[in-house]
């Protein structure tokens, strides 16, 4: 599990990054001007020979800034070096999942692949499939990162993976569909379940729900769980073993999603959406809110459907319990790299190019909020809407926080979780049921 230290670190982190993006003095620079070059050391520079490498990425929408970014670093680098070759393997997320996991079991895992934090990047870790990164991590790139970040991809003194994002959750809402359907931005779970029926007879879809995915409604049970539980730490008192699934809290926190479901919050057909199909559907200003991190505020800004109409919101009370104050964190995605590369030392050249130059560039697309790295430069100046501005305000309001389900329990009972939630949408299930399935399953795999 991850080490006790790291939550409070994170909370650390959002005030660095806030700083540091309203032009702080926390740049990772090493060159006039503050922007990271990423040109390597020639020593670390790929050899004449000519290489492909092979890059398995969740970036697979062309409109989203994540997929520019990645993009044009890449080209930019086997323009650099016109021996290499960067093939891509573009997958969303449930197949990456599936894929890595299959990759793993042969041991051979891509050249650069993308992992999630702590209990999902445990298992590769052990299994040694992944390439410790330390030797990459010199002065220049670890100056990059937000203070305790890497904590989260660190096992037994190894850095096994280096993350792009790093951000918190909420409740974005249209604003114009808002006053359309007359109702006021939530305050309480109980004004948001008030407002579906004033939604619906306005033919507003209230909540758009990437259900087949499964994880966006794990995303956003981990919120109501925080609040249902009165803070953050229930998760972490299970691996203690201080508490249960099937505590009265974490059934509360099924029912009170099940509430939702029941009341009609998400559109017609939600277990059939997948992540890029919700994410566009709501950028195209087809409902009135969208639960999702502070990563989709890019792609909200690049949508002319939705831009400029779009609020933040934290997730509010839930009958009373909790505090907007607490978020989900989400330690972002990460991108490793394959412990049996043919092309190790060449694939370790490259991502230190692609991550010394991500958040210039990321800048430079709009793209800067919720990034894992320091990034130099004013927001508002550079032309960055209110929502982001804004968004990236509430990182400084984080008093506490929880990791989602999938990145602190462990993969079994998460598959039972995932399964179990995304079966809501589609049949009653009693909440008391599927909490005593999570904890058999917790039982018969916890180490």
């Amino acid at each position: 599990m991850i080490k006790k230290r790291v939550m409070g670190a994170v909370l650390a982190t959002a005030l660095t990054f806030t700083l540091a993006a309203c032009g702080g003095n926390n740049v990772a620079s090493n060159s006039e001007g503050g922007a990271a070059t990423g040109n390597a050391p020639a020593s670390e520079k790929p050899e004449a020979k000519k290489v492909t490498l092979t890059f398995q990425t969740l970036q697979t929408d062309k409109s989203t800034p994540s997929y520019q970014v990645e993009e044009e670093i890449a080209n930019n680098y086997m323009k650099e070096f016109p021996n290499v070759t960067i093939e891509w393997d573009r997958l969303d997320t449930e197949q990456q999942k599936v894929k890595l996991k299959t990759q793993a079991a042969s041991g051979e895992v891509s050249d650069i692949t993308m992992v999630n934090p702590g209990a999902q990047l445990q298992p590769f870790a052990n299994g040694k499939v992944l390439a410790p990164l330390n030797d990459i991590l010199d002065d220049e790139l670890k100056g990059t990162f937000l203070e305790g970040v890497l904590d989260y991809y660190s096992f037994d003194g190894n850095v096994y993976a280096l993350p792009y994002n790093m951000n918190i959750a909420g409740i974005y809402y249209n604003k114009e569909l808002f006053e359309k359907a007359g109702v006021q931005p939530p305050a309480t779970f109980e004004d948001i379940l008030a407002s579906v029926p004033k939604f619906k007879e306005a033919g507003i879809p209230p909540i758009m729900l990437a259900g087949k995915d499964k994880w966006p409604l794990s995303f956003m049970f981990t919120n109501i769980l925080q609040r249902v539980n009165g803070g953050p730490k229930f998760l972490d008192d299970v691996v203690a073993g201080k508490k249960n699934f099937t505590d009265p809290v974490f059934v509360e926190a099924i029912q009170k999603t099940q509430d939702l479901i029941k009341a009609g919050a998400f559109q017609e057909g939600a277990a059939t959406y997948d992540y890029n199909t919700a994410s566009q559907q709501f950028r195209d200003g087809k409902a009135a809110m969208y639960f999702m991190g502070t990563w989709e505020i890019a792609s909200i800004d690049a949508s002319d459907a939705v831009k400029g109409k779009i609020g933040f919101l934290p997730f509010p009370t839930v009958g009373g319990k909790g505090s907007a104050t607490d978020y989900v964190i989400a330690p972002g995605t990460a991108y490793a790299l394959g412990a049996n590369s043919e092309h190790l030392e060449e694939s370790k050249a490259f991502l230190k190019y692609l991550l010394l130059n991500y958040p210039k560039v990321a800048f430079d697309k709009k793209a800067a909020v919720g990034l894992a790295q320091k990034v130099e430069g004013d927001l508002k100046a550079a032309g960055y809407s209110d929502l982001a501005v804004d968004a990236m305000g509430r990182f400084n309001e984080v008093k506490g926080g929880d990791m989602n389900f999938d990145n602190v329990i462990e993969p079994a009972t998460t598959q039972t979780h995932l399964t179990g939630l995304q079966s809501l949408l589609i049949k009653d299930v009693k909440a008391e049921d599927l909490a005593k399935e999570h904890q058999n399953t917790w039982e018969l795999n916890k180490k």
